[in-house]
C-alpha cells in the first residue's frame, strides 16, 4: 500500500441489520420521505405568501424527480426479470420495480438502462456481446441516453400535449454525442444537448402550470453501470457553457436548478478498454477516462446530497479493479461514505439465482445480496427517493396522494430475506470491527434508519485483513480437500456430457426460433424492440466441475506445487485478447515482486485464521457457535467467482489472475499496485516503432512471479524484448504524460505530411 493511501481517511462498516428488515418502516420514516420529495413546493408557496401578502393561497408547483438506473455488466432486466428461469434481477432492477411506476403526470420518472455487453434495442444494440462483457463497448452511448432522458422528461413537462423526445430521434442523436479520440466529447454532447435545452427553457415561462422548481436526480449503478453513473454526473457538469460558467454557480437545465439528492453505487467497476484479464490494464480508457471521481464540492457545492458506495470484501478478479469514491489525496467528498459488504461483486449487487454454485438453496431469501438491497433501499428513502412502501406503512399523509406509494407484491417478494441470512451476516460483521466474535450482537439499530459505523482502517487494510477470512476458508474446503463432501457443492447444479449437449442444443434452437421471428419483423417492416432482443451465450450448467478445478487451483497454489497460469486456458487465446487490446488502449504491467509479497500476505493470514473456522487438518468445520454461523455463511452465500468467471468461454479461469492476488484498487488516477505503463494511444513504449496490429505476452516463471514481456509486430513478425519504464501508484499522471507525447508526435507527423503535400503541388510553403 503506497504512503498517500495509507493515510487514507478510514471506511465504513454496515449497521447491523434488523430483524423486520428495512421495509418495515415507522410512520416517521415514511412521511419524512414525503416531506423531503414536496419540502420545495411547500418552501415556494411559504415565499410567495411572503411575496405578496396573501395566505392560504395554493399555487400549482412541483419539483421534477428523475430517477436512472444503470445496472451491472452483463445484466438485463428485462432477460433478468421476465425470460430467466428462475428469475434473477439485480439489485439494482429491484430498486428500479420499486420506485414509483407509471407517475410520469405527477412529476416523477424513471429510467432503466441495461448493462454493458446486453441488448438495449433503443440505442442500436439487439444482442449480447463479447466485447461489451469484456471492454465496456457501448457505455458511452448509455451515458449520452441518459442525460437525453433528462430533456425526455423536461419535454414532458414543459411542453403543452406533454410531448416525449422521441426513442429513434434520440437515437439518431447518439453519434453526434460520441468521442473522437484523442477528444473527450464533452464538446459534441454540449452541441447536442444545448439547443434542446434552450428550446425548452424558452418554453418554460414563469406563468406555466404547474410552475416547475427544480430537477431531483436520483442515481444507481451496479459495476461498469456504477461507473456509467459516475461519468454521467460529470458530464451533466460539462453541459454548461464554460464560457458563461462562473464559479460557484448552481447547476441548471433549461434554467432549472440540478441536485443530485442520492448516488447509490454498488461495487464500481470500470473496466473500459483494456481491464486486469493481461498482466495489467488500467481501464480508465474511453468514456471512464478521469471521470470517475465526483465533482469536486468546492466548484459545485451541495450537487451531491448524499452518495453511499457499497463495495465487496472478497472480490479479487483482476477484471473487477475497485473504483474507490475517496480522493487520491485520502479525503471523502462531502455527503459520501463507502461501505464494505461480504462477499464477491454480485454477492452485492445482486443477480445470483438460487442454488448458483450450490448456495442459497431455499430462494431468493438466503440471497446475501439481499442485505444490500435492503440496505441501500434504506438509505435512499431517507433521502427522500420515490421508493414504494408496504401497504402497512403507508400514512394518512400519503395515503390519498398522487401516485400511488404502496409497492405491489411481486416487487415485496423481491425483498424477501431469511432469520438465517440475517443472523450470519450480523455475525461476519462483527469480524469487519474486529472484535470478539458474539452470537448474540443487538440486531437493531438504536436509531431509525441506515447509520454505518466509520472503522479505525482503510479501505485496502479493511478488504486485506477481510482476504485473510475467505483464504482461510479456501486452506480447508480446497487446500484440504473437503469441498466435495460439502452440502453446496452436492447441491451444486451439474449436468452429465448428454444434459450437456441438450442443454446446447436447446439454446441453439431458441437462438434460431428467434432469428426466424426477426427475420418476420423484418420482412413486414416492423421494428426490432425488448420482445425480439438476442439471448444471453449459454453457460453451461457445470458448477461442480468449475469448483473442483477452482479447488485444484488454489491447492496446488497454496502448496507451491506448480501449475500453468491460469489452470487451463491455452496460450493462444491469451495471445488473442491481447491482439484485440493492445492497439487501443492502455496498458500496465503489474509488479511481480508485489505479487509475491501478496501470496507470502495472503497465505499467513488465511493459516492464522484457519482454527477459527476449522478443527482439523482435514477441513472439518467447526461445530461452536458463532464461528459455526460465519462458516456457514461463506459454505451457503458467498460465491466463488473466479470458479465461474470466462470458464465456459475459454476453457480455464480468467488469464493470470488467482486466488492469492489483491484486488486492485483505484482513487481517482491513483491505484494501491505498483505499475509500469507500456502502451498508450496505440504506440508500445520503449520499443521501436511497430504496426497498429501488434500482439503483447508474457512468458511467466510461475503464475505469480511473471518475467519476460514481449511484444511481436504481426505485419513484419519481428519480437522485441520490452525494458518496462519504472513502476508507479500514480498511473493517470504517467498516462497523461505518455499520450501527450504520442498525441504531440501525431501532430508534427501529420504537419510534415501536409506541408510536404503542399510543397509537391507547387503552393508556396512560408
Amino acid at each position: 500500500m503506497s504512503s498517500e493511501m495509507s493515510l487514507a481517511l478510514p471506511c465504513f462498516a454496515p449497521p447491523p441489520f434488523p430483524d423486520a428488515g428495512r421495509l418495515l418502516l415507522s410512520a416517521a420514516q415514511v412521511n419524512a420521505n414525503y416531506k423531503k420529495q414536496v419540502r420545495d413546493e411547500m418552501d415556494y408557496r411559504i415565499k410567495l405568501a411572503a411575496q405578496t401578502g396573501k395566505k392560504g393561497i395554493i399555487p400549482c408547483c412541483r419539483s421534477l424527480h428523475i430517477s436512472l438506473f444503470f445496472d451491472g455488466t452483463g445484466n438485463n432486466e428485462e432477460n433478468d426479470t421476465r425470460a430467466a428461469k428462475p428469475s434473477h434481477p439485480t439489485n439494482i432492477a429491484k430498486l428500479y420495480h420499486a420506485t414509483y411506476q407509471d407517475a410520469d403526470r405527477d412529476g416523477y420518472f424513471r429510467y432503466y438502462l441495461p448493462g454493458v455487453g446486453t441488448p438495449f434495442p433503443k440505442i442500436g444494440e439487439m444482442d449480447y456481446s463479447t466485447h461489451g462483457l469484456a471492454f465496456a463497448t457501448g457505455g458511452e452511448d448509455r451515458i449520452n441516453w441518459a442525460l437525453l432522458r433528462l430533456v425526455d422528461a423536461l419535454s414532458y413537462a414543459i411542453t403543452k400535449g406533454a410531448k416525449r423526445l422521441d426513442d429513434s430521434v434520440a437515437k439518431g442523436m447518439l453519434p453526434d454525442m460520441q468521442a473522437h479520440a484523442p477528444f473527450s466529447g464533452e464538446v459534441n454532447r454540449r452541441n447536442v444537448m444545448k439547443p434542446l435545452l434552450k428550446a425548452l427553457e424558452t418554453q418554460a415561462v414563469p406563468s406555466q402550470q404547474p410552475h416547475l422548481l427544480r430537477i431531483k436526480l436520483f442515481i444507481y449503478g451496479f459495476s461498469r453501470g456504477a461507473a456509467e453513473a459516475r461519468t454521467f454526473v460529470n458530464w451533466l457538469t460539462q453541459l454548461p457553457d464554460p464560457k458563461t460558467k462562473t464559479e460557484h454557480q448552481e447547476l441548471t437545465l433549461a434554467g432549472l436548478p440540478v441536485s443530485i439528492e442520492f448516488l447509490g453505487l454498488l461495487d464500481t467497476v470500470a473496466s473500459v478498454g483494456a481491464a486486469h484479464i493481461l498482466p495489467g490494464a488500467a481501464g480508465h480508457m474511453g468514456w471512464a477516462d478521469n471521470t470517475q471521481q465526483l465533482p469536486d464540492e468546492r466548484t459545485f457545492p451541495g450537487l451531491i446530497k448524499c452518495c453511499r458506495h457499497f463495495v465487496s470484501a472478497h472480490e479479487q478478479r483482476l477484471c473487477f479493479p475497485l473504483d474507490s469514491v475517496r480522493r487520491p489525496d485520502g479525503s471523502y467528498p462531502a455527503n459520501t461514505q463507502e461501505v464494505i459488504y461480504p462477499g464477491m461483486h454480485s454477492d452485492v449487487g445482486g443477480g445470483y439465482p438460487p442454488q448458483d454454485q450450490g448456495k442459497s438453496c431455499n430462494g431468493v431469501g438466503e440471497i446475501l445480496s439481499q442485505i444490500v438491497l435492503h440496505d441501500m433501499y434504506a438509505t435512499a428513502f431517507e433521502a427522500g427517493a420515490p421508493l414504494s412502501v408496504l401497504a402497512e406503512c403507508v400514512t394518512d399523509c400519503i395515503k390519498d396522494k398522487s401516485p400511488n406509494r404502496q409497492i405491489d407484491i411481486k416487487t415485496q417478494g423481491e425483498f424477501d430475506f431469511s432469520k438465517e441470512l440475517v443472523k450470519r451476516f450480523n455475525i461476519w460483521r462483527q469480524t469487519l470491527l474486529n472484535t470478539t466474535l458474539q452470537g448474540a450482537e443487538e440486531s437493531e439499530d438504536k436509531q431509525q434508519g441506515y447509520r454505518a459505523y466509520q472503522l479505525s482502517q482503510a479501505l485496502e487494510s479493511a478488504v486485506i485483513d477481510q482476504v485473510g477470512w475467505i483464504t482461510a476458508w479456501r486452506i480447508g474446503r480446497y487446500a484440504n480437500g473437503s469441498l466435495t463432501a460439502q452440502y453446496f457443492y452436492k447441491s451444486a447444479p451439474q449436468l452429465d456430457a448428454e444434459g450437456l449437449q441438450r442443454e446446447k442444443d436447446a439454446h441453439d434452437a431458441a437462438v434460431k426460433e428467434l432469428n426466424a421471428h426477426r427475420a418476420e419483423a423484418e420482412k413486414n417492416r416492423k421494428p426490432l424492440d425488448e420482445s425480439l432482443q438476442g439471448k444471453p451465450d449459454l453457460d453451461p450448467t457445470n458448477a461442480q466441475y468449475q469448483l473442483r478445478e477452482a479447488a485444484r487451483e488454489f491447492q496446488h497454489d497454496y502448496r507451491a506445487w506448480g501449475r500453468d497460469i491460469n489452470g487451463g486456458i491455452f496460450w493462444d487465446k491469451t495471445l488473442q485478447i491481447a491482439l484485440d487490446v493492445i492497439p487501443k488502449h492502455a496498458i500496465f504491467l503489474i509488479n511481480g515482486d508485489d505479487e509475491a509479497a501478496e501470496y507470502e500476505q495472503m497465505k499467513a493470514d488465511g493459516n492464522r485464521r484457519y482454527s477459527q473456522l476449522f478443527i482439523d487438518k482435514l477441513g472439518t468445520g467447526i461445530r461452536t457457535q458463532p464461528r459455526a454461523d460465519l462458516l456457514a455463511l461463506y459454505d451457503e452465500q458467498i460465491h466463488d467467482s473466479r470458479a465461474w468467471f470466462m470458464q465456459s468461454a475459454l476453457g480455464g479461469r480468467e488469464p493470470w489472475g488467482g486466488y492469492f492476488r489483491y484486488r486492485m484498487i483505484y482513487c481517482g488516477n491513483q491505484a494501491n499496485k505498483n505499475l509500469r505503463l507500456i502502451s498508450v494511444e496505440g504506440k508500445v513504449l520503449n520499443a521501436a516503432p511497430t504496426s497498429n496490429n501488434v500482439v503483447w505476452f508474457v512468458e511467466p516463471k510461475t503464475a505469480y512471479n511473471n518475467a519476460t514481456y514481449k511484444v511481436k509486430d504481426m505485419a513484419t513478425g519481428v519480437v522485441q524484448t520490452l525494458n518496462p519504464p519504472a513502476s508507479t501508484m500514480q498511473p493517470g499522471a504517467v498516462v497523461a504524460q505518455a499520450r501527450s507525447g504520442v498525441i504531440s508526435e501525431q501532430h508534427q507527423a501529420m504537419m510534415a505530411s501536409a506541408i510536404n503535400m503542399l510543397k509537391e503541388s507547387g503552393a508556396k510553403v512560408v
